[in-house]
């Protein structure tokens, strides 16, 4: 056996010889002692590190989902936009382009009408405009399909006495059933200005009456201090220096003027 190999024996042994020389020394409640005092070490060691694991892995997931709703709101938006320019669009081809763009100011109104405090509070009653699109859309839908058909026997060759007289009758409905539509759409925009004229006269009544309140506090306050001040004696003291000086300087000034006098004489 070599001397290295000796020489780590040595230190070996030497070093099992101290650990079992210190248990047979050392109290069992060092020990003990010894060993919560590492357990608690390396439990806060491991919470250490623990805590900024569990917050990264929280931020993460939060920021996933924040990301998430965010595409999940952007498609339902892109969604409800593309609905909108389908649905548009299909008025445009139904109705004619005037007439879908009637509509659209309808349902504007619509909506402006559903969403006014008037409504929400009740005074504007049942706010259903339903029916009144239903007859607005089927009175342009039949007025445009009517103008298509006219526009296409119009254009034949040698118009008949009957093409002329079926023409006729064709735009009389039209005009009809169009200025009918275009009632109904005038009356839900003057629902959609009522609405908004309430709107403001409940603001300016909200408004009125805390100024009134404001006003009544005011009216309080003024009427104490003023109490106040009729009820302390009067603490103005009745020899004041500025009334002395201000007498000075108008007998300084009457003498200067006498003596100004005197040397003018």
């Amino acid at each position: 056996m070599s001397k290295g190999s000796d020489d780590a024996g040595k230190v070996v042994g030497g070093a099992i010889f101290v650990v079992i020389f210190l248990i047979a020394v050392v109290p069992k409640e060092v020990w003990i002692v010894l060993g919560v005092t590492v357990g608690l070490g390396l439990l806060m060691g491991f919470i250490a590190w623990a805590i900024p694991q569990y917050n990264k892995s929280r931020a993460a997931a939060e920021e996933r989902a924040r990301v998430e709703r965010a595409a999940r709101a952007a498609a339902a938006k892109r969604e409800r936009e593309e609905r909108a320019r389908r649905e548009k669009q299909q008025r445009i081809e139904t109705l004619g382009t005037e007439n879908a763009a009637l509509v659209e100011s309808a349902l504007a109104a619509v909506k402006q009408v559903g969403a006014s405090e008037a409504a929400r509070t009740g005074w504007l009653g049942d706010v259903d405009f339903t029916a009144d699109i239903q007859g607005i859309t089927d009175n342009f839908q039949k007025a445009h399909a009517l103008r298509k058909v006219a526009n296409k026997l119009s254009a034949l060759d040698k118009p008949s006495l009957d093409d002329r007289r079926i023409l006729a009758e064709a735009k009389t409905t039209v005009a009809s059933l169009e200025l009918a539509a275009i009632e109904r759409v005038e009356l839900i925009g003057k629902c959609a200005t009522e609405a908004r004229l309430i709107d403001k006269s409940l603001r300016d009544e909200r408004k009125d009456a805390r100024t009134a309140e404001q006003r009544a506090e005011l009216h309080a306050k003024l009427s104490g201090m003023l109490y106040g001040i009729e009820a302390t004696p009067d603490t103005t003291p009745t020899d004041s220096a500025a009334d002395a000086v201000m007498a000075r300087v108008q007998a300084y000034r009457e003498i200067k003027s006498q003596i100004q006098q005197a040397r003018d004489s």
